[in-house]
């Protein structure tokens, strides 16, 4: 990736916002500031009935912080909140929602241990009789139902929340938003968990709502997506709103350049080592033979070596997720996993983390950070021996320059290492979060969608980094449901369907067609035969 020099962010030319009189929602010279750190600099937007208005901006931005303003979970520190041209202050997310404005948060927010139609429901659950009164469970159900209908999402009312993947969890958010009957609806992120043909149920959703008078704003990073589904597009750059642009005035370039501040050139997929660097014969790193958890997957083989990248390719619910969890003890499996030689199937996480292997996972909220401890506390959490003194306490102001070393290599945006990680962006996280298992200094990592939901720019960032630690050593699998970041970064792809190893490309094989084809589980064309068309790619996202 080459770059020049950042500018900085400065507002673009005039551009015609939307009126207090005709926005369902406004916001006008918003402020927010967290402690003595400005996020949102009089931010000027609003947002029209019938009409999709898209955020874009890098991490740290102030996109979701924007969202969060408006529907009533942070409160502005200055400017106002005009609904429906009237001032009003929107103090909690029940005022924001009784205003009829709902935000579809980034990382789904639903309580495992209860059922989806109460997640959905909960704190709006209808009540029949006079006394006692009691949960109407038949009605609730009954609406659950429908509303998951209507997002075409086959699911149980009754199904508990943790039994859900992560994309099925980010649709039952999107569910609660229309249960509630809301007419202004924020969507923080919604198609980073989900596959094609999960976003275009959800696109489906939203372009009637459209029709239907609802106001819609939206967050994505897949350049495609916004274009796709977007009627006006609004660049945030370090909590400034740089350029409103309306559907005859998109340009890809133009949003690129105007997020980052910078010329941005992606390079071509990465050159494989050479076979003089890194011999066949050489003993691999990693051994996995016959491993079988049912019913996610079975008899998956393969061998990795230092210095490799590994793309493990598949749909969502292919059962790649699954192989990465029983490779590194968290699920139940048969087979054998070897490490360096050794035997670690039978070992504890704790243990096979010592050994060498560390697993990055894709639910970042739930299994990656501690979003109430500070960065500083995050990257030491992987290696505490590192940051002990030799009497056996915690050296606070190792820990503290352990954290400024790797917040700086993996360009973490971020004011200090006491910072919680909860207040940054989600792509921010992320690099806290591969910073952290990287501080454990480790021979196999397995990154699961590394870079879900980050913005273009800092996504080369984190292709540069894995590059980087691929050619000091570092075997790396990489889990994907993006295909032009698994030409980008492999030197071999495995393919999964419905849990079964379909293919294994190496070499000149890995190429869009045949890793697309693998995807869906088509098998290659016979020699000689007429290849079917290519596959059309979504901003690298596979669709039929």
């Amino acid at each position: 990736m080459s770059v020049a020099p950042p500018r900085p962010p400065t507002p673009g030319p005039a551009t015609s916002h939307p009126s207090p009189a005709t926005a369902t929602v406004a916001g006008h010279s918003l402020i927010k500031r967290f402690s003595s750190v400005t996020v949102l600099h009089g931010i000027d937007v609003g947002f029209l009935p019938g009409r999709i208005h898209t955020l874009m901006g890098e991490n740290g931005a102030g996109k979701s912080t924007l969202f969060k303003v408006l529907s009533g979970i942070h409160q502005p520190d200055g400017g106002r909140i005009e609904v429906l041209g009237v001032p009003t202050v929107l103090r909690t997310p029940r005022a924001a929602q009784a205003q009829g404005i709902y935000l579809v948060p980034q990382e789904p927010a639903l309580l495992g241990e209860l059922t989806v139609c109460e997640n959905m429901g909960l704190g709006h659950l209808p009540t029949t009789g006079s006394f006692p009164r009691r949960v109407d469970w038949k009605r609730t159900r009954a609406e659950a139902q429908s509303v998951l209908d209507t997002l075409g999402l086959n699911l149980s009312p009754q199904l508990l929340a943790r039994d859900l993947s992560i994309a099925q969890q980010q649709l039952v958010e999107c569910a609660k938003a229309l249960l509630r009957g809301c007419r202004t609806i924020l969507f923080d992120e919604p198609t980073s968990p989900l596959t094609v043909r999960e976003v275009d149920f959800l696109f489906g959703v939203m372009d009637r709502l459209r029709g239907e008078g609802y106001t819609l704003g939206f967050i994505s990073h897949r350049m495609d997506e916004v274009l796709q589904i977007s009627d006006e597009i609004s660049v945030l750059r370090d909590g400034v709103l740089v350029e409103t642009l309306a559907r005859p005035q998109f340009d890809r370039k133009r949003l690129v350049d105007q997020m980052v501040g910078r010329d941005v050139t992606v390079s071509r997929r990465r050159t494989p080592i050479p076979a003089t660097d890194r011999t066949e014969q050489a003993a691999p790193v990693l051994e996995v033979h016959d491993l079988t958890s049912e019913p996610a997957f079975r008899n998956v083989t393969f061998q990795l070596r230092a210095g490799e990248v590994l793309g493990l390719a598949g749909l969502v619910g292919a059962g790649r997720t699954e192989v990465a969890e029983a490779i590194f003890g968290v699920r139940p499996k048969t087979g054998r996993v070897t490490l360096r030689g050794q035997d670690i199937t039978p070992l504890r996480v704790q243990e096979i983390v010592r050994q060498g292997l560390v697993y990055v996972p894709e639910d970042r909220a739930r299994h990656g950070a501690i979003l109430p401890m500070s960065l500083a506390e995050n990257i030491s959490a992987g290696a505490l021996d590192s940051v002990r003194h030799r009497l056996g306490f915690l050296d606070l102001a190792l820990e503290r320059r352990v954290a400024e070393d790797l917040i700086r290599r993996f360009g973490v945006r971020a004011h200090s290492p006491d910072q919680p990680i909860r207040t940054l962006s989600g792509g921010n996280q992320q690099k806290v979060v591969l910073a952290k298992w990287m501080n454990t200094r480790p021979t196999v990592a397995i990154l699961d969608e590394p870079t879900r939901g980050v913005d273009v720019g800092a996504k080369e960032e984190i292709y540069d980094l894995i590059e980087g630690l691929a050619r000091e050593g570092l075997a790396v699998i990489v889990i994907s449901s993006d295909l032009e970041e698994l030409l980008r970064l492999s030197d071999r792809v495995l393919a999964l369907y419905e849990g079964d190893v379909v293919a294994e490309l190496s070499g000149d094989d890995v190429t869009a067609d045949r890793v697309g084809r693998a995807f869906l589980g088509h098998a290659d064309p016979d020699p000689g035969q007429t290849p079917e068309p290519p596959l059309a790619a979504t901003d690298g996202r596979i669709s039929a």
